[in-house]
C-alpha cells in the first residue's frame, strides 16, 4: 500500500497548482466556515434597555436618565434602571417618625419568565433614620444584550421586590419595570 503525504508533489500539475503546498482541502473548508460564522456573530445586532415604572401613581422622570419616583405614607423610592451598567440605581427616603430598615441582602429582581435575581448594593448600607436617604447602586442584572434574548424583553415586565422593615413590621415594596429594548 502506497500513503500520499499532502507535502510531495502531485503527478497531476493542474491539482498541483490549484492547492497550495502544506495546504489540505479538509482545513481550507474548516477555515472558511470559521471565517462565515466569524461574520455572523459580528454582525449580530446588539440591544441596549430602558425601563419604567408601571405601577399606579409613579412620577415620571423629570427628563431622561433621569428616576422616577413612587411614594406611600412611609418610603419613597426614586428608581433608575441602567441598562448598560446592568445595576438599578434606588434612592429610599424614610417617611416615618422611626427607623427604616432595608432589607438590602434580600433585594430581588423577578424576570418575566419567573426566575430571580439577588441584587446587591456595591456598598455596605444600614438602616435609615426618620427623614434619611440611602442612595444604593444595586447590581448585577444580567441582561441578553443581543439577538432573540434580548428582543424577547421588549415590552415584559420585571419586578424588583425591595423586603423593608417599617413601624417594627416586615413589608415588601415590589416595583413593576417595563423593559423597552432598541437596537444600538
Amino acid at each position: 500500500m502506497h500513503y500520499r503525504v499532502w507535502n510531495e508533489p502531485m503527478s497531476n500539475p493542474v491539482a498541483a497548482r490549484s492547492r497550495s503546498p502544506g495546504s489540505h482541502p479538509i482545513r481550507s473548508g474548516a477555515r472558511l466556515a470559521l471565517v462565515a460564522l466569524l461574520a455572523l456573530v459580528g454582525c449580530a445586532s446588539h440591544y441596549e434597555y430602558t425601563f419604567h415604572l408601571t405601577e399606579p401613581g409613579v412620577r415620571p422622570a423629570a427628563s431622561p436618565g433621569e428616576p422616577e419616583m413612587l411614594e406611600d405614607a412611609d418610603v419613597k423610592a426614586e428608581l433608575l434602571v441602567d441598562g448598560v451598567a446592568e445595576a438599578v440605581l434606588l434612592d429610599v427616603t424614610n417617611k416615618t417618625d422611626q427607623v427604616l430598615q432595608v432589607e438590602w441582602a434580600e433585594i430581588s429582581i423577578t424576570r418575566p419568565d419567573g426566575t430571580g435575581t439577588s441584587l446587591r448594593p456595591d456598598v455596605d448600607l444600614g438602616w435609615l433614620p426618620p427623614g434619611a436617604t440611602l442612595a444604593a447602586r444595586l447590581f448585577p442584572i444580567a441582561l441578553p444584550h443581543s439577538g432573540r434574548a434580548a428582543l424577547a424583553n421588549q415590552g415584559r415586565r420585571f419586578q424588583l421586590n425591595v423586603p423593608v422593615i417599617v413601624r417594627r413590621e416586615p413589608k415588601v415594596y415590589h416595583f413593576t419595570l417595563t423593559a423597552h429594548v432598541r437596537e444600538r
